[in-house]
């Protein structure tokens, strides 16, 4: 498990947005698991928030932030042990080691990732004293319960402070690689630090200084009270301490004087580009000059989709010379009182006009590229059905249906299959290893499966109306329609609780008979006999195996025309079924 608390300025320190943001308010709860609320007198989760805005409200004196956000994550496979008491008490020791204990909280357990993950907004107002509580090294104590609640509950143990050296780039730093997948500013600067301190031993002015930064697209200026290495005519910058400690304003100056400013511009040899973090192939170096077109592309049609804010400064400069006018004639007081009115009523429509029509352009544009990094590009490619995309996102790190009813459900089962097995064939084509082409066919699969129980009589659908995402890594995370999560990693199915049955299907589908059931893990079996889950009902034979399938309402065995099991070619004939095999 891993904690981290998610900084807020203090002008957006909104406890009424986060407290909604972790109750999934604006979703109607499609990725929460369960929310509530602690050291509080009301009674209702609404309530609470109201009486934590109150509570804030009364200290008039700070004017830093109010609310301390922490996120826990945890690994998929620790999932089945972490029940609602577990992660209360979870909850509870990161309240007690922070000295929030006695504050007010929210909290609520969010579902819509690989990784199940835990909200908390604590209130930094005391409720008695209404004094500002401020953890001192807080990341220290954070790491410290981590390790606790790991050896505590038996979960997977994750590197913290204690375990390995912090990361050379910052938290801002990290947080934006990992989510448009791209280098950072920071990152590339450091990678040329070694580079950068050699060539500077030998600078005698600000001109040698200047020089050696421009080789590599970067400029060294004041910022505030210190000096920043920033992008040569970019924004990305970063404290020229932070790159290394002889940088300091204070070092420079006494070794070279006052600081000077580029005479001529230097030469670069090489520039921060935002190159991609994934692993480089053909396919990835495709995908991305295919990105760069299209972000192009896009940054050129909101740009001319944003020419309404020109259109409505026009507008009000209008308004404004007549408004003047009307100030320099002589009329009654009544009249000119009228005539303002109704140039202001026209000056709202037609600047209500302007806005509308600029907003639609702006919304059809975004509709169309729905993304803005190369992250968002590769979902975006992948949501679409580019296999490639998905074996680039993931880089950075079937059941089979029983027989038909009838020579028409025949017929709709068969067309089915050959569309995914078509699809198949379009993947096998590519130029792919077999584990990610097997991989790159999940949303297909399920797509067949749903498919699948539209035809004939089911009245126990576990795929009907399934909804898929994918995150940064490449996660297919499938929901299904009681809320159950189903997230196809790769190598490894991971399933909530209560969905045994539907991730076995999907895993049958996936991986064939063999696999392995571990917890809440699936993942391919061995080339022996197929490895069957820890579970009594599955430790019989193959007809409690079918007998269980049917129990869920694909289809009652004596309504099948033939059904195979087992290794062998044994046939099972309608007349052949058991009562005790019927519901």
């Amino acid at each position: 498990m891993i904690a981290k608390r998610i900084d807020a300025k203090p002008g957006n320190d909104n406890i009424q947005a986060l407290g909604n943001y972790i109750a999934d308010a604006s979703h109607e709860g499609e990725k929460i698991l369960f929310a509530w609320h602690a050291g509080c007198a009301a009674e209702t989760y609404k309530l609470a928030l109201i009486e934590i805005a109150a509570t804030q409200a009364l200290n008039t004196r700070s004017t830093k932030s109010k609310t301390y956000h922490l996120m826990v994550s945890f690994r998929p496979e620790d999932e089945p042990k972490l029940t609602p008491d577990v992660i209360h008490d979870i909850e509870t020791h990161f309240a007690a080691a922070l000295g929030y204990e006695g504050h007010q909280r929210l909290c609520g357990v969010h579902k819509n990732t690989n990784h199940l993950h835990l909200h908390v907004a604590y209130n930094m107002i005391n409720p008695d004293r209404f004094t500002r509580h401020e953890p001192f090294r807080d990341f220290h104590r954070l790491a410290e319960v981590c390790r606790t609640m790991e050896e505590k509950y038996d979960l997977a143990v994750d590197n913290g402070i204690d375990r390995e050296p912090r990361p050379q780039i910052d938290q801002r730093a990290a947080a934006m690689e990992a989510h448009a997948g791209v280098q950072s500013f920071q990152s590339y600067a450091l990678e040329r630090k070694a580079e950068l301190l050699q060539a500077l031993e030998g600078a005698a002015t600000w001109a040698d200084v200047h020089t050696i930064f421009g080789r590599y697209g970067m400029e060294i200026k004041p910022q505030g009270n210190g000096l920043a290495v920033v992008r040569t005519g970019g924004k990305e910058g970063i404290k020229a301490s932070a790159l290394d400690r002889s940088l300091t304003k204070t070092r420079l100056v006494t070794r070279l004087g006052d600081y000077e400013k580029p005479a001529i511009s230097p030469v670069a040899k090489e520039h921060y580009d935002r190159r991609p973090l994934h692993p480089r192939s053909a396919e990835r170096d495709a995908l991305y000059v295919d990105f760069k077109g299209i972000i192009d592309q896009r940054e050129q049609q909101l740009k001319a989709a944003r020419q309404h804010t020109l259109e409505m400064q026009a507008t009000a400069q209008r308004f404004a010379e007549k408004r003047k006018e009307l100030e320099q004639r002589i009329l009654p007081r009544q009249t000119k009182t009228k005539i303002r009115q109704a140039l202001r009523l026209q000056e709202r429509e037609a600047l209500l006009l302007a806005r509308t029509a600029g907003q639609t352009d702006v919304k059809q544009v975004r509709e169309q590229y729905p993304f803005h990094n190369w992250h968002g590009y590769l979902k975006w490619r992948a949501d679409q059905g580019n296999e490639t995309a998905l074996a680039v996102l993931r880089s950075r790190q079937q059941q089979k249906p029983e027989e038909p009813q009838s020579k028409a459900d025949a017929a709709a089962r068969a067309k089915i299959k050959l569309a995914g097995l078509a699809k198949e064939r379009r993947i096998a084509a590519m130029p792919l290893g077999w584990k990610h082409k097997a991989a790159l066919t999940a949303i297909n699969r399920m797509e067949q499966l749903a498919a699948m129980e539209q035809v004939g009589a089911n009245t126990s659908p576990l795929f009907t109306g399934v909804r898929h995402d994918i995150d940064n890594r490449g996660v297919v995370i499938f929901t299904l329609p009681n809320g159950g999560t189903i997230r196809d990693a790769g190598k490894k199915l991971y399933f909530s609780q209560g969905q045994d049955q539907a991730a076995r299907i999907y895993a049958n589908a996936k991986f064939g008979k063999r696999i392995s059931v571990t917890g809440n893990t699936i993942e391919r079996g061995p080339n022996g006999r197929p490895a069957r889950p820890n579970n009594p009902i599955y430790k019989q034979s193959y007809l409690a195996h079918i007998k269980q399938i049917c129990a869920n309402g694909l289809r009652k065995v004596s309504e099948l025309n033939v059904v195979r099991f087992g290794k062998g070619n044994k046939v099972l004939l309608p007349s052949d079924a058991h009562p005790d095999m019927e519901r």
